[in-house]
């Protein structure tokens, strides 16, 4: 996996502005110390009936699959070890526990953009992925989470948990639906 230093510029807010060298120098020091941490791991599975996860009470994620014939749930994290060095930097260095918070949310796009792209080796003819949608997103409840990881089996396949309050451990985790459609035809 490869985390790409201007995603984690955008995480910090740079807004397209270039770090200055010493966050630059800081960005370098925690990129290192954090990918000696991180242990990726993902899951996926098919499903032909788009509302198996439990989201048909979901206006929007409804909308989002308009058209769709299958989904995919998928969840991938960066691993319970980035939390821990999340953690230590934070009680050390505030403005380092930044960086790392901004690394941290580019490494698992990152992943599950390679998870996606690892799907899609799977489509049939013609089929292609729509965008991921994650609870939490329009009216799409964060408590479609459980059952999205149920399926999965998420805890044993991943590691990834959910708090009593809806919260993922790992922390940089995620759980999606991505729809799949045939191509149209012109």
């Amino acid at each position: 996996m490869t985390i790409d230093v201007k995603q984690v510029c955008r995480y910090l807010r740079l807004y397209g502005r270039q770090p200055g060298a010493a966050l630059e120098e800081r960005i370098d020091a925690m990129l290192e110390a954090s990918q000696k941490t991180m242990r990726p791991l993902r899951t996926w599975r098919r499903f032909d009936d788009i509302f198996a996860a439990g989201g048909s009470d979901s206006e929007s994620l409804r909308k989002h699959l308009a058209g769709c014939h299958a989904v995919y749930l998928v969840c991938g994290t960066i691993g319970a070890a980035f939390d821990a060095l999340q953690r230590k930097t934070s009680a050390a260095s505030p403005s380092d526990a930044f960086v790392l918070q901004a690394i941290g949310a580019a490494a698992i796009e990152a992943w599950m953009d390679e998870t996606e792209a690892e799907i899609r080796r799977e489509l049939k003819d013609g089929e292609l992925l729509v965008d991921r949608y994650s609870p939490g997103y329009g009216d799409y409840p964060l408590v479609a989470q459980r059952r999205l990881l149920s399926l999965l089996d998420a805890p044993r396949n991943v590691g990834v948990s959910l708090t009593d309050t809806l919260m993922m451990v790992p922390s940089k985790s995620v759980s999606a639906v991505i729809g799949v459609k045939m191509e149209e035809s012109t």
